[in-house]
């Protein structure tokens, strides 16, 4: 009787033992993240790979390309000194102007000033602490042709490139 008890204590533990490994193992899968790259992928020897697909994978795979609509990278061009930032989808220059400044380090200076007039917006005055002069302003490029409207009034597209040059009207 003893050795029958015996057993049946063992084949429980056993059995405990492998339903814990069980339900480990199950939690596991549920926690990695299994990525198929291709077809001719061999799963046996590598069982687990994570990628980050590339606009070219998901055009070959006919797969839908998700853009990050929130943010836009632009760039702003003063005396050949370029500044880069990414800023939200429907801000305009004078919006990029300020976050770039506000990224601004000792490395790579920027600022600016302006003015503001109701109904026209803000107007530049100084760049990087040089001075619009009688005759000569600050006048800004889109993508090297020339802004038809104020720097708060133009709204910004991905890989804009904001070239500011100091000209006469």
């Amino acid at each position: 009787m003893k050795i029958k008890k015996q057993r049946i204590f063992i084949g429980i533990t056993i059995v405990i033992i492998l339903i814990i490994g069980f339900l480990y193992l199950n939690n596991k899968k549920e926690l990695s993240v299994i990525v198929p790259i291709d077809q001719n992928y061999n799963q046996d020897k590598i069982k687990y790979k994570i990628e980050i697909p590339t606009k070219e994978i998901l055009k070959k795979e006919n797969l839908p390309i998700v853009i990050d609509t929130n943010n836009i990278k632009v760039s702003l061009i003063v005396s050949d000194k370029k500044y880069e930032t990414k800023i939200k989808e429907g801000s305009t220059v004078f919006e990029a102007m300020k976050k770039i400044e506000e990224e601004s380090t000792s490395d790579n200076l920027f600022s600016f000033k302006y003015t503001e007039h109701s109904g026209l917006g803000s107007f530049i005055t100084e760049i990087n602490e040089i001075k619009g002069t009688p005759g000569k302003y600050w006048i800004y490029y889109v993508n090297n042709e020339k802004a038809s409207v104020g720097v708060s009034k133009y709204i910004m597209k991905e890989g804009d490139i904001i070239n500011w040059k100091q000209e006469g009207i």
